[in-house]
């Protein structure tokens, strides 16, 4: 005979059994809701620390759009812009007004020098700029920081104080970077020039004339241009150049602006 198992044991069994599923169950559910709680505040603490990254990059995007004027490079106004930034806060700016970029990723017959108003984001001044002999023809190249190269330097100036000599009415320039730091002994300045006209570049088959190294203008508004940005003001000559772009202590600071704390 088939031994019989009491009814007492076969409720307590099947009480057992719902108590160790339900159990279980609720321990999967705990479970899953403290991985889900932990990923949460894993992707909320990526977040807070991105978060400076992420303001700064849609303030200067937000800024750039205020320009209307996409001819100069977001990449020439993002590194600018955070170069300028930099050294207002280490208090190297007196002329805080202006930032001036001149962008020598396009070609010499572009009105390729920007002078921004860093209060309304106004461009203020735009001109044709020359780049030296030896950096290139129409583009510009090969940049130096030797004496008697003829090439351009990259990277940021202190504007400094005019004079009159054999170029009349010019603006001397201070390298604040390693790769133009000679700016001043070499005699690398702002000064006015014939072979930087809109005439020049007609008779020229469309290419700019180039100078020894300077950021030349044209004759006829450089005065104009060196009267705003004269005296202590930001002024950045940038290119596509890795090796400028991977080495500048100044673009390349990791913390960012103290003005994202005001906006």
């Amino acid at each position: 005979m088939l031994n019989k198992i009491p009814v007492q044991k076969l409720i307590l069994f099947g009480f057992t059994f719902i108590l160790l599923s339900f159990t279980n169950f609720h321990f999967e559910e705990i479970s899953v809701k403290t991985e889900t709680k932990n990923e949460d505040q894993n992707k909320a603490v990526q977040h807070k620390e991105h978060y400076p990254e992420n303001r700064w990059e849609q303030f200067v995007y937000s800024n750039y759009k205020c320009l209307n004027d996409s001819t100069l490079t977001y990449e020439a106004f993002y590194n600018g812009l955070k170069g300028y930034y930099t050294l207002k806060e280490e208090g190297q700016l007196e002329n805080e007004r202006v930032l001036t970029i001149v962008d020598f990723s396009q070609h010499s017959s572009k009105e390729r020098m920007y002078v921004i108003n860093v209060e309304t984001f106004e461009i203020v001044k735009k001109s044709l700029c020359a780049h030296g002999k030896h950096t290139g023809m129409a583009t510009a190249e090969k940049f130096s920081n030797i004496s008697g190269s003829l090439q351009s330097s990259l990277g940021f100036f202190l504007t400094a104080e005019t004079y009159s000599g054999k170029f009349d009415y010019a603006m001397r320039l201070d390298g604040l970077e390693a790769s133009n730091s000679k700016a001043r002994p070499r005699g690398i300045v702002v000064h006015g020039a014939t072979y930087a006209t809109p005439a020049f570049l007609k008779r020229n088959n469309g290419v700019l004339g180039r100078s020894y190294g300077c950021p030349a203008l044209p004759k006829h508004n450089a005065t104009e241009i060196i009267d705003v940005i004269k005296e202590g003001s930001c002024f950045f000559i940038y290119a596509d150049d890795l090796n400028y772009l991977e080495s500048s202590k100044v673009i390349n600071q990791e913390s960012f602006p103290s003005i994202l704390n005001a906006s």
